[in-house]
């Protein structure tokens, strides 16, 4: 009994970390069940039932239950990229394919690497329209690029 309890507390504490719109509970079948009432008791109920019955990760995973789908993209994630691989990025865009443009695509989610590296070499002189531009200004111009080539939303 004292590991189940323990077992459930785990999985209480460990499911309310996710998306504090929905209160210290987070997102799942217990945010639709108690219709997001911040009280602190059915916050408690919320993060158990979350917790036991699995809905918070399949929840996360594909958007249901009041949980956000997940983005592929974050501005910060693809200048991180663009930071790191700037040179190699240069080289590959150059080129329309390449290692680190499979890579950016994965960033961006696009479905389509090869096609999204044509565009980018279509591209390239919008891109990286002044020598040693920063990785702030080389990401703007992508992003303008992977909206039209993958249909993001940034």
């Amino acid at each position: 009994m004292r590991k189940l309890l323990c077992l459930i507390i785990l999985m209480t504490l460990s499911s309310s970390a996710f998306s504090a719109r929905y209160g210290a509970a987070g997102c799942g079948l217990g945010s639709v069940v108690f219709e997001n009432d911040q009280t602190w008791w059915k916050q408690v109920l919320a993060s158990t039932t979350n917790g036991t019955s699995g809905t918070q990760t399949f929840g996360i995973t594909f958007g249901t239950s009041n949980c956000d789908a997940p983005t592929p993209l974050k501005v910060s994630q693809a200048q991180a990229y663009v930071e790191a691989n700037k040179v190699a990025l240069a080289n590959d865009i150059a080129r329309g394919s390449g290692e680190s443009i499979v890579g950016l695509s994965k960033v961006y989610g696009c479905a389509d690497s090869s096609a999204f590296g044509r565009d980018l070499k279509s591209n390239y002189e919008n891109i990286f329209n002044v020598q040693g531009l920063e990785a702030s200004l080389i990401t703007q111009n992508i992003n303008v690029v992977a909206t039209e080539s993958c249909g993001v939303k940034i």
